[in-house]
């Protein structure tokens, strides 16, 4: 069951790509050598797939701790009865606004406020 204090390392490891980037600059701008462009590009889509990898797995870790929250939460939730769905509907239908025959704008009644006001 993984938890949320489980992300943090992956998402740490994530941050990684920082300085691995880092490396490849210092090659291409301090080296000693300047890397071939197979060299380069073999690197920069090794660390493309390698980030792929990490970021895939740091979020297939995020779904299941989302999972087993859900799944903790779900034990407080029941669903509601009749009466209560029926209360609901009756709740929001009399909350329903409308809209002002003057200008447009939602209103509870015919009127808005503003135009009440105005006239």
């Amino acid at each position: 069951m993984p938890k949320m204090y489980d992300l943090e390392r992956p998402i740490m490891d994530c941050w990684n790509i920082i300085n691995d980037l880092e490396t490849v600059f210092r090659q291409v701008g301090d080296g000693e050598r300047m890397p071939t462009e197979d060299e380069l590009m073999n690197a920069l889509m090794g660390i493309r797939q390698l980030y792929d990898w990490k970021f895939e797995q740091l979020f297939d870790l995020y779904e299941a701790v989302m999972r087993e929250q859900r799944k903790d939460i779900q034990e407080y939730i029941r669903p509601m009865s009749q009466d209560e769905t029926q209360r609901a509907k009756e709740r929001a239908k009399a909350n329903s606004l409308t809209t002002c025959v003057s200008c447009n704008s939602p209103s509870a009644s015919d009127f808005c406020s503003f135009c009440l006001n105005e006239e």
